[in-house]
């Protein structure tokens, strides 16, 4: 199975009750569905973008996912 991986945004609060913006990755089947996600990984977009891409080239199995 072909798994593409997307790059997610999220928001979230300190306890100060500042709101930053945070980067994850979602893997999707060839139908779109929702497979994996894994969302405040980074706090960069350009790195967030970057890993994702390096995913996508590389053809990361999804079982390897949670260990990159």
């Amino acid at each position: 199975m072909q798994v593409k991986y997307i790059m997610r945004t999220d928001f979230v609060k300190d306890e100060e009750n500042h709101q930053y913006t945070v980067y994850g990755i979602t893997a999707l089947d060839n139908f779109g569905n929702m497979l994996k996600t894994f969302e405040d990984i980074f706090f960069d977009k350009n790195k967030a973008e970057e890993f994702v891409k390096l995913c996508n080239e590389e053809k990361l199995e999804l079982i390897h996912l949670q260990d990159v």
